[in-house]
This record gives C-alpha cells, sequence and structure tokens, in this order.
C-alpha cells in the first residue's frame, strides 16, 4: 500500500440515502457511499471500503473525509495472508489524500501495519512457525528496532523449576523459551509489561482436541504474534512508556511423554497445581511465566494476552474481547483504547467466589473448574491471578476473536493489536515520570 499526497484514482464521497449502500461509477471515476444517519467512522466504514478495494487499485479521501478505518481498509485490502504457489495478480493498493496530516497518517499507519504483522505471524501454519521459528522472529524485531532481548530455554526453565509450563511441553520435540523484548525510551514515565500466549500447536495434550476445533490451533500463538505486533508499533511511535514483550512459547503435544490427566507438578511460585485436563494448558504457561516475572522484576501493569478459553466465544461472541483482571484503572484504560480503536471489551468479574470452582482434593489449585465448564473464562483468568503478585494485572482472552470473521476470512485476526499499543500511547499523555531500576 501507498499513500500519495494529492489527488488520483477514484474519489471517494459520502450521501444520504434511506439504506447503507455503496456504487462505484467508473464513468466518474467516483466512488459513493449512501448512509442513513451520518458518515460512518467505525469499522463499518473499513468492511465497505474493503468491499470496495477488492474492486478498485487507488482511491481518493479528502482530508475532511479521511478515518483511519479507511487506511485499515486499504491497507487489508492489499494483503494476501496465502501461501499459494500462483497468486492472482493485482496492482498495489493506493491512498491519496489532500492536505495530509503526517503525523496522524504516520501513527495511524504504524499501527496498523502493527497488526498486520501481527496477524501474519499468528497465521503461519505450525510445520513453520515453530517455537524456534518464533524464537528468530523475536531476535529479528530486536535488531531491527534496537531492543534488548533476554531468553530463558527448556534447560533454564528446569533449573529454575518453571515445571507448570514443561509439563505443557514435555510431549514435544520442539523447545520452551521465554523470551522477553524490552523497549525501553530514555526517559520512561512507567514499565508496563505484555505478556503473550505462544502455543505454537496445540492438539490438547492427552486430553485430545476433536480434528475440527484442532485444525485452527496453529492460531493458538495469537497472544504473543499480537505483543510482537505491540512491540513492533511500540518502537516505531516511540512513546515514553518502557514496554516489555514477553512471549511464553511452547507447543501443545500428544506423545508417550505428554503430562497425564490428573498430575500433579509444582509451579515456579512453589504452588503445587493438579491438572486434570491437559488442554488447559495456556494457563499453565502463563502462571508461571508470570510468577518468574514478578519474582524477578518490577513493573507498573501486566496485561496477559491469551486464546484461553473456548467459552469466551460462549460468553461474548465473536464481537468482543473478554477483559478480566484485578486493577479496575487499568482495566478502564483498555475499554476506552478498545472504543478508540473500534475493538470491544467486556469485563468480567474474578469474585472471590470463583476460587472455589478451582479448589483441589489433593493440590493446592486445580487447572480447570468443573466439567461442564461453568464460568469457563473467568476460571481461567482465575487461575492466572494465583500467580499475580500485585494489584496490577489485566487479562484479555481473545479465543473468541481469535479468527477473522470480517475481512481475511478464516485467517488469523491478531486482534487488540491496536488496542493496546492505543493504551501505550494514552499512558504516555497521562503518565507522570517516576525513577525505576
Amino acid at each position: 500500500m501507498r499513500i500519495v499526497e494529492g489527488k488520483g484514482g477514484y474519489r471517494l464521497v459520502f450521501k444520504k440515502a434511506e439504506r447503507e449502500s455503496y456504487r462505484i461509477d467508473d464513468m466518474k471515476k467516483r466512488v459513493v457511499i449512501y448512509y442513513k444517519d451520518k458518515p460512518p467512522k467505525t469499522i463499518k466504514l473499513a468492511k465497505i471500503v474493503f468491499n470496495i478495494m477488492r474492486e478498485i487499485d487507488e482511491i481518493y479521501v479528502s482530508k475532511s473525509n479521511y478515518s483511519k478505518y479507511i487506511l485499515y481498509a486499504v491497507a487489508l485490502a492489499d494483503k494476501d495472508f496465502s501461501l499459494k504457489s500462483e497468486k492472482e495478480e493485482k496492482g498495489e493498493k493506493v491512498l491519496y489524500i489532500k492536505g495530509i496530516d503526517s503525523k496522524r497518517i504516520a501513527e495511524d499507519r504504524a499501527m496498523i501495519d502493527a497488526e498486520i504483522y501481527a496477524r501474519e505471524i499468528a497465521n503461519t501454519p505450525p510445520n513453520i512457525a515453530t517455537p524456534e521459528w518464533m524464537v528468530e522472529r523475536a531476535k529479528e524485531l530486536a535488531k531491527d528496532y534496537k531492543l534488548d532481548i533476554e531468553i530463558l530455554d527448556r534447560k533454564r526453565m528446569q533449573e529454575l523449576g518453571m515445571n507448570m509450563f514443561l509439563a505443557v511441553n514435555q510431549g514435544s520435540d520442539k523447545g520452551a523459551y521465554l523470551v522477553i523484548l524490552k523497549y525501553t525510551p530514555k526517559r520512561p514515565k512507567m514499565r508496563v509489561v505484555v505478556v503473550g500466549k505462544g502455543l505454537c500447536f496445540d492438539t490438547g495434550g492427552l486430553s485430545l482436541k476433536p480434528p475440527k476445533h484442532m485444525y485452527t490451533m496453529h492460531m493458538d500463538k495469537s497472544g504473543a504474534a499480537v505483543v510482537m505486533g505491540v512491540i513492533k508499533g511500540v518502537a516505531e511511535l516511540k512513546p515514553n512508556i518502557e514496554v516489555w514483550g514477553v512471549l511464553a512459547l511452547t507447543e501443545n503435544s500428544a506423545d508417550a511423554h505428554s503430562i497425564q490427566p490428573g498430575a500433579v507438578v509444582k509451579a515456579y511460585n512453589g504452588k503445587t497445581v493438579e491438572i486434570p485436563h491437559t488442554d488447559a494448558e495456556g494457563r499453565l504457561v502463563l502462571g508461571d511465566t508470570l510468577a518468574y516475572l514478578y519474582k524477578n522484576y518490577k513493573f507498573d501493569y501486566a496485561i496477559t494476552v491469551a486464546t484461553l478459553t473456548g467459552a469466551a466465544n460462549i460468553a461474548l461472541g465473536r464481537y468482543v474481547t473478554a477483559l478480566l483482571g484485578n486493577n479496575i484503572r487499568l482495566i478502564q484504560h483498555i475499554i476506552r483504547a478498545g472504543d478508540t480503536e473500534g475493538e470491544k471489551l467486556w469485563n468480567l468479574p474474578l469474585f472471590p467466589e470463583y476460587s472455589e470452582l478451582i479448589r483441589s482434593s489433593i493440590a493446592d489449585i486445580r487447572n480447570i473448574g468443573g466439567w461442564e465448564g461453568e464460568a469457563g473464562t473467568i476460571v481461567g483468568a482465575k487461575f492466572i491471578e494465583n500467580f499475580v503478585n500485585g494489584k496490577n494485572w489485566a487479562h484479555l482472552d481473545i479465543a473468541s476473536r481469535m479468527i477473522d470473521h470480517e475481512f481475511h476470512k478464516d485467517v488469523a485476526r491478531a486482534p487488540n493489536t491496536r488496542t493496546l499499543i492505543r493504551l501505550v500511547l494514552e499512558l504516555d499523555k497521562s503518565g507522570k515520570y517516576t525513577k525505576r531500576k
């Protein structure tokens, strides 16, 4: 996609009508979007423009009609996420804008490019995107944006006693890695840690998934992909907020070495954990990761991002991300950032009573609630809360929004990448400088 100062291509105009639609006028080189109440400046506009850009390659938007959702649609229309050997030939998409606000465009584009990058990572098939492949992509990010990077491998995790994380990994012939990418400005106002679940493939372990559910489990690394996109966007926009992107990378495979349902392991923070269900693995990986971070580092906010529970789809469906946590101010910040980016989030409760659902008779806690799936999304977050050591944590369960149903159908969506970048930008505006070691 190219952005050009000036006029060219089909001119985009808005007209009021009884029903919403659009028309491409080839004779007048014009695209008309009809609307009922007012011109859409939401994700609805992006869907309309995306369909338009499937038919034409160049569009002109006046400064008064410009919206980041138009830019978003043009960028997505220009992208082909497939790996086909023979792709349909098409011209590069071009967006013309007269009187362009270069700073605004640069911010919008950095956020959109970050999401598309995250989508590419999340959508890469499992035979390619192994944990080792993800580590190499993280190293490339660190090199390209001059970030500090820290990597713990399986041997180091064994030495540290990260036994929940390793329980998930032990059926795989691939490695387990904890990668920390650090964006550090000269005068950071605060430190925000964003942790992504990176299950490069999830069979469910010995609690094996049905084939139709396993088919998309290369997207179970979407949390880590989102975090990589966030770090890319933040590194380009350079806010005065220190941001760490933490990737919890492994596979959940099924073989003779896999952890057995009913096994009990000791977590990094010393808690004993019963594992009745090996397909509730993301919370095990995130639990040890958070326990390690809280013990060894200081930060103002911690945010986990994961395709954690199928229950999120039952609770909220494909349009909304489930949001939970123990810091209401952070939760409110995230919801506002999502509203700004057209990504809806809904706060679910973490009342103390839910702890009863993960009480174990033989260990401190268990990794699932009841077998009927009662409050599944809340239970998943409630488990993770056991490894949080501070009132500064929020959790995004992006499972229900993992797959794109609106633009590139049936590919990974990497939801809330832009939301979290927007959050950092807003924290930069409102935050005060603090001293930190």
